[in-house]
């Protein structure tokens, strides 16, 4: 028998040495015993690559390879996606893979990236303040609805007012501010939903504003000139190209000179008297007479007048309208005087020359006032001065109708002066002299008064 190896040799062998296969004549020999390596790591079979009870293993291929054991119940293998979602792509579009071949999302996954976007960069669709490509848009619609309600109300009130004429109309323009400012809201707004409400709105409340501007310029431009009377233009040559007043023409003319006519300068009317007193409460009367001295010039005068106290301070102020024909027209006016005030005097401010419309004289109406008579009311007391009335008849000889007719009635004490005045309105006086009757009322009619009237338009 063979000695042993030293002790040295077991550590200098090495695997594939012909000594340890076999002898030069071919036959076995036995293989030399290794010393165990201690400092060799050990591995262990891992528990998952061990097969469960009941878990068959896949068959071995055809080169003999062992089959790798199927993953156990409720687990992936390695390098798998349990969704069946391709392992290389990220874990944001393995959802988007999923569904689209058509297998179920596993549970516990997100359907949606989970990753944030990335401070001050825009919202992904499907994030906060977007709905998702083809999905239902959940963010509020109430506001650009109510847009689109208000567009339409401000839309129809703008018809409904310019058919009718009624002022239902002036709130059409509000309304319609009112849906385009919202509409923008609705449209701008990330968080807003509803834009093709929002947008009807913005469409209606624009074609509604320029329809607005459209009746608004027809409306206005009727009263932006005279309502068919001209104002004469006076070159200061005594010539004139614009005429004709037919409101105030003279029966059968038309109120317009013949071509080439000459005419003088028009004069300011002049204030020939006036008179004012208490009449009930805090109301005060005044009247001014006012002189025309144009034969062919009439004025649509607003006389201005002004109440002053004994010191000189303005306490009242009023303003009477009136045509003045030529010749002499008294006009009636009111203040509202409080407290313990007392009217020394009045001002009156007449039109300037200026202001004058060309009417020839012989193609000029006038109002002629009849049968007037005065009487105390029966029914007043000794203690006051009575009530009383002055009545009669109005006339006018134009081409045209007179609408809105004040009959100025004054009474006279026996030196002359105006002690009282009132007015009398009449409707419609026909043109072709047929007369209207009249009554003026006074708080207190004056014994022994003279009475004298006028009418004007």
């Amino acid at each position: 028998m063979p000695d042993p190896l030293p002790p040295g040799d077991a550590d200098t062998a090495t695997p594939g040495d012909p000594a340890n296969a076999s002898t030069a004549d071919g036959a076995a020999t036995p293989q030399r015993y290794r010393t165990p390596d201690l400092d060799a790591p050990q591995y262990a079979v891992p528990a998952y690559a061990a097969p469960e009870p009941g878990d068959a293993a896949s068959p071995p291929t055809a080169s003999g390879t062992p089959g790798r054991y199927a993953a156990p119940h409720g687990y992936a293998l390695a390098g798998t996606d349990p969704r069946g979602a391709d392992p290389l792509l990220p874990p944001y579009a393995r959802d988007g893979a999923a569904q689209a071949s058509g297998r179920p999302v596993g549970p516990g996954y997100p359907t949606t990236s989970a990753y944030p976007a990335a401070p001050g960069s825009p919202a992904a669709p499907g994030g906060a303040g977007y709905p998702l490509p083809g999905g239902r848009d959940s963010r509020p619609k109430a506001l650009a609805i109510v847009a689109l309600v208000l567009a339409g109300a401000g839309m129809l009130l703008l018809f409904v007012g310019a058919g009718l004429g009624s002022s239902s109309g002036l709130l059409a323009p509000l309304l319609l501010l009112a849906a385009f400012v919202l509409s923008l809201v609705a449209l701008l707004g990330r968080h807003q939903g509803g834009k093709g409400f929002g947008v009807g709105a913005l469409v209606t409340s624009v074609l509604g504003g320029l329809v607005s501007i459209v009746i608004a310029v027809a409306w206005l431009g009727p009263f932006g000139t005279s309502s068919g009377d001209d104002v004469v233009s006076n070159s200061g040559d005594g010539y004139y190209d614009d005429y004709a007043i037919p409101g105030v023409a003279a029966p059968g003319t038309d109120g317009q000179p013949d071509p080439g006519a000459q005419f003088p300068t028009p004069q300011r009317p002049t204030v020939t008297e006036t008179a004012f007193g208490h009449d009930f409460g805090d109301i005060w009367w005044y009247v001014v007479v006012v002189d025309n001295p144009n034969a062919d010039y009439v004025f649509d005068a607003f006389l201005d007048a002004q109440a002053y106290a004994e010191d000189g301070t303005v306490i009242g102020s009023s303003t009477a309208i009136a045509t003045l024909l030529s010749g002499q027209t008294a006009v009636v006016g009111y203040f509202t005087i409080e407290g313990e005030e007392l009217i020394d005097a009045i001002e009156v401010t007449v039109p300037e020359a200026s202001e004058a419309t060309l009417s020839p004289g012989e193609e000029t109406g006038s109002f002629s006032v009849d049968g007037l008579t005065g009487a105390p009311d029966p029914g007043g007391t000794s203690t006051r001065t009575p009530a009383g009335s002055a009545t009669g008849t109005v006339s006018g000889r134009f081409a045209d109708d007179q609408r809105y007719v004040a009959v100025t009635v004054v009474a006279r004490a026996t030196d002359g002066r105006i002690v009282r005045a009132a007015t009398a309105y009449v409707d419609e006086v026909p043109g072709d002299g047929r007369p209207v009757p009249f009554e003026a009322w006074f708080a207190e009619f004056p014994p022994d008064a003279t009475l004298q009237a006028s009418a004007h338009r």
